[in-house]
């Protein structure tokens, strides 16, 4: 991995801090990094060399529709000399900016760009501590406005946060750390699509798998497990082989089969793990080299072939899923961010210490 493969690159932007992940989206014509800082305000950096843009978030609109939420409310009156003796009605529910964009990444939304947000585990947070977690909040990337209600389901905080594209419309997939799992789909509303229990400290990939939306959970066990979306039914037996904790989950294709990718931390060797969703069975052994946690995984298919990309502390690895391999060595200072699209041309969006960049996969393991 050199320069030679560099798209485009930005540095300077200090205004955001970093969830793990670094969305890219175009906006208006133009590729932009997406992030949130603790003020709750939403950040668009141009990929080209423009200016950011900020637009601070609609946090008025933050708290919940759920009936709960008003229950937990209470009537004030004020004690000023000027007051009418009217009283206000306050909840006692306040969402907290800075814990409010814990987990990031970005989708389109019948036909605009939105930014989806999963809350800590005190976004969410009563008094007495008898309502808390993290909640999923849709927002206008043009506009920081909030699209649709907020989607509540998780006691704590939320640890990974998707979407997947289906026939039925565009689902929202968070896991959280107490293992609850919440799929709802945007384009109906937020109608519920499935909330079951996975893992503990809850990993999680989703993605389409014939056709139908699939997620697959793992965390605290020593196993993973896929899930039908649509049903809420396990897909077969448990994904063994792998100690806790599970990290990072991506799911992907090797030759036509899907299958889902598991890294884990010091007790599975710092390793990826692969199955095939079909029978439930390992594929390969397991792939080593990272000599700490593996931070973030992504996956994708470039050119026909199946390709793992990992970070940790030792840096960025690129692997081949299908041969079981990695390829050339090691990206030190760099971390990965995402895997996406840039017309077309699929692209990695890693980070360094002073800019923000986007590889050509295709170039990579030509």
């Amino acid at each position: 991995m050199t320069e030679e493969n560099l798209l485009s690159r930005y540095s300077g932007h200090t205004h955001a801090y970093s969830h793990g992940v670094t969305p890219v989206v175009a906006l208006n014509g133009i590729l932009v990094t997406v992030s949130v800082d603790r003020d709750g305000v939403l950040w668009t950096c141009d990929l080209t060399g423009g200016p950011c843009a900020q637009r601070p978030l609609e946090l008025d609109r933050a708290g919940p529709e759920d009936e709960w939420y008003f229950e937990v409310g209470e009537w004030y009156e004020g004690d000023d000399e000027f007051d009418d003796g009217d009283r206000e009605y306050r909840p006692r529910v306040e969402v907290d900016p800075r814990d409010l964009a814990d987990q990031l990444t970005v989708a389109h939304l019948d036909g605009r760009p939105v930014v989806l947000t999963g809350g800590a585990r005190f976004d969410l947070s009563h008094p007495d501590f008898e309502a808390s977690g993290g909640a999923v909040r849709v927002w206008d990337l043009a506009t920081g406005r909030k699209v649709g209600k907020t989607i509540t389901g998780h006691e704590l905080g939320v640890t990974a946060l998707t979407t997947v594209t289906s026939e039925q419309g565009l689902i929202s997939v968070s896991s959280s750390e107490e293992g609850w799992l919440v799929a709802r789909n945007l384009s109906r509303g937020g109608e519920p699509v499935a909330r079951f229990r996975g893992s503990f400290n809850g990993a999680m990939g989703a993605g389409l798998v014939k056709g139908r939306p699939v997620a697959v959970t793992g965390g605290h066990d020593d196993f993973t497990q896929a899930w039908d979306l649509l049903s809420g039914e396990p897909i077969g037996r448990p994904l063994s082989g792998i100690a806790p904790m599970v990290r990072e989950i991506a799911l992907t294709e090797i030759d036509g089969e899907a299958v889902a990718v598991a890294s884990g931390g010091p007790w599975n060797d710092n390793a990826l793990h692969v199955w095939s969703l079909d029978t439930q069975e390992r594929i390969g052994p397991r792939l080593t080299g990272h000599d700490n946690t593996i931070g973030s995984l992504a996956t994708a298919v470039v050119a026909g072939r199946s390709i793992a990309l990992t970070s940790s502390s030792d840096g960025l690895r690129v692997w081949d899923l299908a041969r079981g391999e990695q390829l050339g060595e090691a990206l030190a200072g760099h971390s990965l961010k995402m895997i996406t699209e840039v017309d077309g041309v699929p692209v990695a969006v890693i980070s360094s210490d002073d800019a923000i960049r986007l590889w050509d996969l295709a170039a990579l393991i030509a």
